[in-house]
């Protein structure tokens, strides 16, 4: 068990910031499993394996709402890039650097990111030979920008799930602007006018559901993590009562049924209202925070970063051959074949991938040369 432990251990990411939140880690554990199991894992077993071509199907109804963890992760982010905004500005707390946020960046989220693409791009071209390298390399110029929803008014031809960090970075970018909010002294004041404008921007989402994803139509899931961070830094509480945290999973749950996409602007908002109350007793509810900080989950959650840069790269190669083995006469003993070995393709290549490149860049400083330490 000792040996075990200190296996997962080393999967742990690498932190420096006092504010670390083991329950975010658990927050990003169900995003990530609710975009790789649902949107894509199920996608694959529904067309690879099962070969269930109905598009409008009540199943693919369903495996399409697995996209709704994707505006979990924004809400996620909202929170996270808000909060040191929000504690500096509301509760005198410390100063945001801006070099030190934008190069923080630079140095932790990119390397990963471009060798990802980049990893994408020489398979595409030289090995399944899907492009040339002249068709695929204007693609990957836009993808390293961050402009190839904007200059090709679709999903990244490299890697397709990088449609949301093309939309994540512009959030980034507009933070230090946004976070001019706090500013407004009046609590109520701000607070509507945070909720107003997650109403407004989910009825412009809705409205843009068939638009290539830009900052304005998922702003509402930033603005909500916005919403969440004010909320943090002068309402804390500490709920102590189990019913909280069996209110806080039946909220996920709901959330999780509610049919937001295609369906309804209204039941739209009766998700984001879910995921943002389940947020809100996540990080006030000891029983939710006890297990959303359980070593494994909170393990996994830390690597979502490179899972979902992953997953669905090693679910396309899967497709290739290995959809096509029936290991069992019986549906459901096939498919449960089937998810085992994918899930346990994407945790193995993402745990090594995980532990080569973007462990290593969390450590603080990693791209300076300690030019003493050779000389010694």
């Amino acid at each position: 068990m000792a040996y075990f432990s200190h296996f997962i251990e080393k999967f742990r990411r690498i932190t420096y910031s006092g504010r670390y939140l083991p329950e975010i880690d658990g927050l990003r554990f169900i995003a990530i499993c609710w975009v790789v199991c649902l949107a894509h894992l199920g996608t694959y077993i529904a067309d690879a394996v099962l070969q269930l071509n109905n598009q409008s199907s009540y199943i693919h109804q369903f495996l399409l709402e697995g996209t709704a963890g994707v505006s979990f992760f924004f809400i996620i982010s909202g929170f996270i890039l808000s909060l040191p905004f929000a504690e500096n500005k509301l509760s005198k707390g410390q100063p945001v650097s801006l070099k030190k946020y934008f190069l923080r960046r630079v140095t932790r989220l990119e390397p990963t990111y471009i060798i990802t693409l980049l990893l994408y791009f020489l398979l595409r071209v030289f090995v399944f030979q899907y492009e040339t390298f002249g068709e695929l390399l204007p693609h990957l110029g836009a993808s390293l920008l961050y402009l190839h929803n904007i200059i090709y008014n679709s999903h990244s031809t490299i890697n397709g799930v990088a449609w949301s960090l093309e939309v994540e970075i512009q959030f980034y970018l507009l933070m230090p602007i946004l976070a001019y909010l706090y500013l407004i002294k009046n609590t109520s004041l701000r607070r509507i006018i945070l909720l107003a404008l997650i109403i407004a921007g989910m009825f412009y989402s809705y409205a843009q559901q068939y638009h290539i994803a830009h900052f304005g139509n998922k702003a509402c899931y930033f603005f909500g993590g916005m919403l969440l961070a004010d909320l943090y830094v002068l309402d804390k509480k500490n709920y102590q009562q189990r019913i909280i945290s069996f209110l806080g999973l039946g909220l996920l749950i709901a959330a999780m049924f509610i049919p937001g996409y295609y369906a309804s602007v209204y039941w739209s908002l009766a998700k984001l209202a879910c995921l943002l109350i389940f947020c809100w007793l996540a990080l006030n509810s000891s029983g939710l925070k006890k297990i959303l900080s359980f070593a494994p989950i909170a393990i996994i959650g830390g690597m979502c970063y490179t899972i979902y840069l992953l997953h669905v790269g090693v679910l396309g190669v899967l497709r290739h051959q290995f959809a096509q083995l029936v290991f069992s006469n019986h549906t459901w003993i096939n498919v449960s074949i089937h998810v085992i070995a994918a899930l346990a393709a994407i945790l193995v290549i993402s745990g090594v991938f995980f532990l080569l490149v973007e462990k290593p860049t969390m450590k603080r400083d990693w791209y300076k040369f300690n030019w003493k330490k050779k000389e010694a």
